[in-house]
């Protein structure tokens, strides 16, 4: 059997040079301008405070542009040259694009000057009421996903591939259309691992996003950023933050993991999603982000392969949209009595012939065909074969392997075994 998300992919880089990327030419903006434009960096213009600085909105006169500018404290100059060095020569639709730079007044501090995001975080739409009048449903949490992980695929492929090393929610912000990028670049290595410089960087990320494999410099890899966008899908389809004191286990991936072995998939889906839900979509979800959290990196996904996954299950999600769940699975069910088990499953579809080119939005429309969502999974339940529900009428049988580990101390104990 054919499993639609279950290649055997390495690390993906671009290996092309004949076409090298040249940086893109940046405007430089005076100091002036921008205090001006902040109105000093009044408290009403600022957009938010982190780690690594604060952010201001920002209405240019020269360009009639609102944009915004990070501002970072004097002790993070180098992160915000890094997040230069690292955009300058980066550019998609996925990410926050890069606009410009400045100096401060003693040319010590480096302002980035980059797209305006109107609608917030995906981290403020997932957990502050207040954001939004509802959360956002299911096919908008898959979408946001899909093209986050679109953003991530952009960066792999980079040549030389960039490992964000910070991905999470809050750092997911929505533009004016309602679409995901992904931003904040101040901790992406810009470089093959094996390099001297990414060798001598120490591990860096946020806790319960970071990768537990991730112990020291030489453990980083494009898999830190797969278990990291592992948690951020088991955040959007639970709702729950990576850690919540206000539960226990407070850790996402220490409480989701045992629910997803019991196979118990709609436990973990948010109850403030309304509407009718498809549990199979459900189930490869979180099945997907079981995969990406693995406790051996190397047995992750990589970030084509996530693609690929969240792509059909956004398909399906459209598709129940446009025809019903009901008139969905009464369908499949007439499919699966006429046509042999890979066409059902996939396993011989063409899949830019069936995805339609879509121009702006990331919105997939008029799907063809029906298809069922298959995710090879080795998880470690017991020793025994276990069966895994495909689809509706069809099971798989897998032996279970090797069990994902959430946390430091598992990771402790497993190495000295």
């Amino acid at each position: 059997m054919r499993f639609l998300c279950n290649t055997h992919s390495s690390i993906s880089t671009c290996n092309s040079n004949k076409h090298a990327k040249q940086p893109f030419k940046l405007k430089k903006f005076s100091y002036a301008d921008l205090e001006s434009s902040t109105n000093g960096f009044s408290p009403r213009a600022l957009l938010g405070k982190g780690s690594h600085g604060a952010v201001y909105r920002a209405h240019l006169p020269t360009t009639s542009v609102t944009v915004a500018v990070k501002n970072p404290t004097s002790s993070l100059s180098q992160t915000a040259e890094n997040e230069l060095q690292i955009l300058s020569n980066l550019r998609s639709r996925r990410i926050v694009n890069l606009i410009g730079y400045s100096y401060g007044v003693d040319s010590t501090k480096l302002l980035l000057i980059v797209q305006y995001m109107p609608n917030g975080s995906l981290y403020d739409s997932l957990h502050k009421p207040h954001h939004h009048h509802h959360p956002p449903g299911l096919s908008n949490r898959v979408r946001v996903a899909l093209q986050v992980a679109k953003a991530v695929r952009t960066l792999h492929n980079s040549n030389p591939p960039v490992i964000h090393r910070d991905i999470k929610s809050s750092n997911v912000l929505i533009d004016e259309r309602g679409n995901a990028r992904l931003s904040d670049f101040g901790l992406a290595i810009k470089r093959h691992v094996e390099d001297a410089g990414a060798m001598c960087t120490p591990p860096a990320g946020t806790l319960g996003y970071l990768d537990p494999c991730y112990l020291a410099p030489g453990d980083l890899s494009t898999k830190s950023d797969v278990f990291s966008f592992g948690i951020l899908l088991l955040e959007i389809l639970s709702g729950r933050k990576a850690i919540d004191v206000e539960f226990s286990p407070p850790s996402l991936v220490d409480w989701a993991l045992p629910l997803i072995m019991s196979r118990d998939y709609h436990q973990i889906l948010d109850r403030r999603i309304r509407g009718r839900v498809d549990q199979t979509v459900v189930r490869e979800l979180a099945l997907l982000a079981a995969r990406c959290v693995r406790s051996m990196a190397e047995k992750r996904p990589s970030v084509l392969e996530i693609v690929d996954c969240l792509t059909k299950v956004y398909r399906r999600i459209k598709l129940n949209l446009k025809l019903g769940i009901h008139v969905w699975n009464n369908l499949r069910r007439k499919k699966e009595r006429s046509q042999p088990l890979d066409e059902i499953d996939g396993g011989n579809c063409d899949e830019s012939r069936m995805m339609p080119r879509v121009h702006g939005s990331e919105e997939v429309s008029n799907v063809e065909g029906n298809m069922n969502m298959n995710i090879n999974l080795n998880l470690k339940v017991d020793s025994s074969n276990q069966e895994l529900t495909c689809g509706v009428h069809q099971k798989v049988r897998s032996r279970l392997r090797s069990k994902s580990i959430g946390s430091f101390m598992e990771v402790k104990r497993w190495g000295q075994r």
